[in-house]
């Protein structure tokens, strides 16, 4: 009887052999002895270690690899790299329109084969970038940090590669993408560079992708299966000015006039979003829009507000070398409103006092669709430049949305 029962055991063993080869897998590799069949809950990817490996016979059994975002990274590592960035990231956001950072926070762990951990190690690592408005090129200034390391954790290793969607190419890896190992407090920094491939009249949307693997260089196994995450969207172009240049997605383009340098003019634009109902453009809440056409089209624009029947402008004697300059500009969708329509005022400063007369007023009172002002010629084409600047700068497309703000 005994016999019988050898004889049924050893048929049964040879069926679920046969059963596991025939789904590709070795008894061993389906169930290893000693090891936990599934992985570590909470502690994001994890990576068994194979059952013959040496690192599996010294009782390691699992390394896991745990990723999340941080709004506030390592604080010392953060103050040493914000000389790549400024704005946001330097306030504690995430991005502006010219800027971007990052920050991730690592976690390393290694259990043995019954679950249990041997040793975890965290890093963290910050990232600057400052986008140029002249260059399709830019650099992320990065730093990594080990800011934690219990059991057997004494030295932790990682490694950072990108890649990028649209017209974009990413630079070798981070440290030339061979791994920094760190111990506990030590701080490493490095870099990654893009360049946009964005060709002349174009312009392509771009999002970087990042990857990173880490390990615990104490307790044996390979490293866990790497983690990625994606970073912000982009737009390169090639449509503003004589070279290429980028920008943050999600951010308003501005334009900004100074009292200080355009005075009348500034007064007059200041004094329509304050004043006017219908004509109060570049506002947060009421934008502009970057005119399509180029000079052409703004040049029919302006002599719609500042020369056409039935009331073209008329210089008033008492404005040094007065000329017409109209708000919403004639280089946006919202401008090229008959002149007729508009509100007419002068500006002027008396005892360093700015006030504004209002010499006609529109027919639809409160709610014109437009100022047309006396403003001296300098001031008014010293804003114009302005404006192209600020086009070139902010990187603002045709049909583009933007905000005018009025400084002092």
């Amino acid at each position: 009887m005994k016999r019988v029962r050898r004889i049924l055991a050893a048929v049964a063993a040879l069926a679920v052999t046969a059963a596991l080869l025939a789904l590709g897998a070795s008894p061993a590799a389906a169930a290893p002895v000693g090891s936990r069949a599934t992985p570590p809950k909470g502690h994001g990817t994890c990576k068994a270690t194979a059952p013959d490996s040496p690192a599996h016979r010294r009782g390691t059994g699992w390394t896991c690899i745990k990723a999340v975002p941080v709004a506030t990274p390592v604080a010392v590592t953060a103050r040493g790299l914000r000389g790549g960035s400024d704005g946001a990231c330097a306030n504690g956001r995430n991005s502006d329109r010219h800027n971007y950072c990052w920050g991730e926070k690592f976690t390393n762990s290694a259990f043995d084969t019954k679950g249990k951990e041997l040793g975890r190690a965290v890093v963290e690592a910050v990232s600057f970038a400052r986008l140029s408005s002249s260059s399709g090129k830019w650099t992320e200034n990065i730093a990594v940090k080990a800011t934690e390391m219990e059991g057997d954790a004494k030295t932790v290793s990682m490694d950072l590669s990108a890649t990028c969607s649209g017209l974009c190419t990413v630079d070798a890896p981070a440290w030339g993408g061979a791994p920094v190992e760190l111990a506990l407090g030590d701080e490493k920094t490095g870099n990654l560079s893009f360049t946009s491939t964005v060709t002349k009249g174009n312009y392509s949307f771009i999002s970087p992708t990042y990857t990173s693997f880490g390990e615990i260089l104490d307790v044996g196994g390979s490293p866990a299966n790497p983690v990625t995450w994606n970073g912000h969207d982009l737009r390169c172009d090639a449509q503003v000015g004589s070279n290429p240049g980028c920008i943050v997605m999600g951010h308003m383009a501005n334009v900004t006039i100074r009292e200080s340098a355009y005075g009348a003019a500034a007064v007059a634009y200041g004094w329509a979003q304050s004043n006017l109902k219908g004509g109060n453009f570049g506002t947060k809440t009421k934008p502009l829009q970057r005119n399509a056409g180029g000079k052409k089209a703004a040049a029919k624009k302006r002599y719609q507000s500042c020369t056409a029947a039935p009331d073209p402008f008329k210089q008033d004697p008492s404005v040094q070398d007065d000329s017409c300059d109209e708000f919403p500009f004639a280089s946006s969708v919202q401008g090229g409103t008959n002149g007729s329509e508009c509100t007419e005022i002068i500006p002027r400063k008396t005892g360093g006092v700015w006030h504004v007369a209002v010499v006609r007023d529109s027919p639809h009172g409160d709610f014109a669709p437009c100022i047309r002002a006396h403003v001296p010629k300098p001031e008014n084409t010293g804003a114009g430049g302005e404006l192209g600047r600020a086009v070139v700068a902010d990187r603002i497309l045709e049909m583009e949305w933007y905000e005018v703000i009025i400084a002092p």
